[in-house]
């Protein structure tokens, strides 16, 4: 267990993903040395117990480097919720009174309260830089300055244009986004600019960006462009900010995007 700790260290030292990633995998990985037989009669107590002993173990075998701290593994309120509850038998959030869906809906709404809009109100910004942000997978790592602009690694998890042979099939395919929902044409696409706060396609794609876990709590999909706690840098600052988030609305809606070819 010590050693598979070690060897996630580098990988789950970017974007602030760790956290839930690590520990949901790690507790995985405990239950899965028990029979179905032990997991079922040992119940509720011993998945708390399993858990403890889990994170009991991150916390030390990871230390602070560069940007990468140990704030980084502690989970925020989604972070539990979709490690504890989803699956598991530990209902500790839960009060009589609120059943697991409830509380998966208020989390929900709790990341939809955290987007919002452009400050200047227009929500586009350029395609072709918004395609080398989602070729850029660098950022938020312990090597990585904290004032380097990071990249949304985008193909890592999705198929955005014909052109590229690797991409990841975690996420849906992007290839022609706007195309498959009704932007043809530069028209279309003034058109739908126009009305941007309103626009139904162009709100959704901003939510998304901004924080998928306003539409699915559990989803793997980082929240690229909100603050998670009082930092404005590090872990708790956005992965990116306004302007890149601004650039792969472009790169997904733009009609001359290679996403829309």
């Amino acid at each position: 267990m010590q050693s598979f700790i070690q060897k996630c260290r580098v990988s789950c030292s970017t974007k602030g993903l760790c956290s839930g990633l690590i520990a949901s995998t790690l507790l995985l990985s405990l239950l899965s040395s028990c029979s179905w037989t032990q997991q079922t009669n040992l119940g509720i107590d011993t998945d708390r117990s399993v858990q403890e002993k889990t994170l009991s173990l991150v916390f030390e075998s990871f230390e602070p480097k560069g940007q990468a701290e140990l704030d980084r593994l502690k989970q925020d309120r989604t972070q539990q919720f979709c490690s504890t509850q989803r699956g598991l038998k530990d209902q500790s959030q839960l009060t009589q009174s609120t059943t697991q869906d409830q509380l998966a809906e208020q989390i929900r709404l709790e990341n939809q309260a955290l987007i919002t809009p452009p400050k200047d109100g227009n929500y586009f910004g350029d395609f072709k830089r918004g395609e080398l942000i989602a070729q850029d997978g660098r950022g938020k790592t312990w090597s990585d300055p904290s004032e380097s602009p990071s990249g949304g690694n985008c193909y890592n998890c999705h198929r955005i244009s014909k052109n590229e042979l690797s991409y990841g099939t975690l996420g849906p395919s992007l290839y022609q986004f706007a195309k498959l929902r009704g932007i043809n044409s530069a028209k279309d696409f003034a058109q739908a600019s126009q009305n941007s706060s309103t626009d139904p396609l162009i709100q959704y794609t901003w939510g998304v960006l901004m924080n998928s876990k306003a539409y699915n709590v559990c989803t793997v999909m980082p929240r690229f462009g909100v603050t998670l706690n009082h930092k404005t840098q590090g872990h708790g600052g956005p992965i990116l900010n306004e302007q890149q988030i601004k650039d792969l609305m472009s790169l997904l809606l733009d009609p001359r995007s290679p996403v829309n070819e």
